[in-house]
């Protein structure tokens, strides 16, 4: 009774940062990942730690037991990578110390062999979907199972090292689990807000933008008409800068309506290193009137996915224009397109002002955009239509340093 009593409070303190960062995301809306709640899930699971090892489980007067390495896993995974899993060790290895006893060079030998283990795992573990996450974990579960057979059977009966690996088992796969359940339902939460602000502004879009449009052009024809009669060269100034901010005003609309339009059941192959070229070709003269350099490196292979040309030619194009608008007279946007596994991945890096983790975190909302005279409404485009061909987008950024793109899609064979 006294066993099960410990081992429910150890399992207790271990999912004391699951909920924590549970309630964090549900409070802050929103899903993606940032410095601060690694800094804060790294700050959880350093008390886990140290809880764990406060109130262990004893199998009987000599032998104890905690779930320490499941916090010290978790800790990495979720948390900060290797400077947390370093803090962690250390963290680990002098309370161990503190107690005292034999078992101290066995938590040495352990943590000297599942560390470099969790290290290897990180960098593959970022970069996997749920499915992914939890088969690695399996697979990391298992070993450090292993391990702790082989360190804890010259000191520990079979029984209770069995036991002990039981319960490391079951305990880390229900925190995994119930981490990534709640990484889900709050991306899915998250793209369901943005789900319904496309509907609203696609009703909006297809109820006025026509009727907006139509006289519009009706000005901009007459305007045409005055900048050809015989008016002072103030004056036709004054008209072609009319003209330039009606033709702006119609691509705000052109955007809008492209909200409105509904998705086309057919799609087709696309090769992506024949879009980017054709991309690149229509924004060739934009990016030399603004002095700024274009490097593409595109694969020898084609790479091919699955969706609407015309679509995905956009998504690119507003992406890019935005990345050539973002630098300076003087700077370069640079593309690399690449195969990865099963995946077509697109980078596109320009040396511009760069944002903090505040601006990355509101890009592709609608009406939010750093230019001056921007609306959010082309990049917000980009992102929906980036998704519905089950496309990821990943953005990397600095101040003063630029910015990264990341696009990955399936691979059409």
């Amino acid at each position: 009774m006294e066993y099960t009593k410990n081992l429910l409070l150890q399992v207790m303190i271990i999912l004391i940062p699951v909920f924590f960062y549970s309630m964090y995301l549900t409070n802050r809306h929103q899903f993606i990942e940032t410095k601060r709640q690694k800094l804060i899930f790294s700050f959880l699971a350093t008390i886990t730690l140290v809880l764990c090892m406060s109130f262990p489980i004893y199998s009987d007067v000599n032998e104890r037991n905690d779930l320490r390495f499941v916090a010290l896993m978790i800790g990495i995974l979720y948390g900060g990578g290797y400077v947390t899993g370093i803090v962690l060790a250390i963290i680990l290895l002098l309370y161990r110390w503190y107690f005292g006893g034999t078992g101290f060079y066995s938590t040495v030998y352990q943590v000297l062999f599942l560390l470099p283990m969790f290290f290897l795992a990180y960098p593959r573990f970022v970069q996997q979907d749920r499915a992914g996450r939890m088969k690695l974990t399996w697979r990391m579960t298992l070993g450090m199972s292993l391990i702790f057979i082989l360190v804890d059977l010259q000191e520990m009966e079979f029984f209770s090292t069995l036991q002990e690996v039981l319960t490391i088992c079951v305990a880390t796969i229900v925190t995994i689990f119930l981490i990534e359940t709640l990484r889900e339902n709050s991306q899915l939460h998250m793209e369901a807000q943005q789900a319904e602000k496309y509907k609203i502004l696609g009703e909006l879009a297809s109820s006025f933008a026509h009727e907006i449009r139509n006289p519009m052009q009706t000005n901009r024809g007459f305007l045409q008409l005055l900048l050809q009669s015989p008016i002072s060269e103030t004056y036709k100034g004054y008209v072609q800068i009319c003209i330039e901010e009606v033709d702006r005003a119609n691509d705000v609309i052109t955007e809008y309506l492209s909200l409105a339009k509904p998705e086309a059941d057919m799609k087709e192959s696309v090769d992506v290193c024949e879009t980017i070229q054709t991309v690149i070709n229509i924004l060739y003269s934009y990016a030399l009137e603004r002095k700024v350099s274009i490097d593409v490196r595109l694969p020898e292979q084609e790479c091919v996915i699955l969706g609407h040309p015309q679509k995905v030619k956009q998504a690119f194009l507003n992406i890019i224009k935005n990345g050539i608008e973002a630098v300076h007279q003087g700077g370069a946007v640079s593309i690399l397109v690449k195969q990865e596994s099963q995946h077509v991945v697109i980078q596109i890096q320009d040396e511009g002002v760069g944002m903090n983790e505040d601006e990355m975190k509101r890009l592709g909302q609608p009406f939010y955009s750093l230019k001056e005279k921007g609306t959010g409404i082309g990049l917000m485009v980009s992102y929906r239509i980036i998704d519905s061909l089950h496309g990821k987008i990943i953005v990397q950024s600095q101040k003063g340093k630029g910015t990264t793109f990341t696009i990955r899609f399936p691979l059409h064979s």
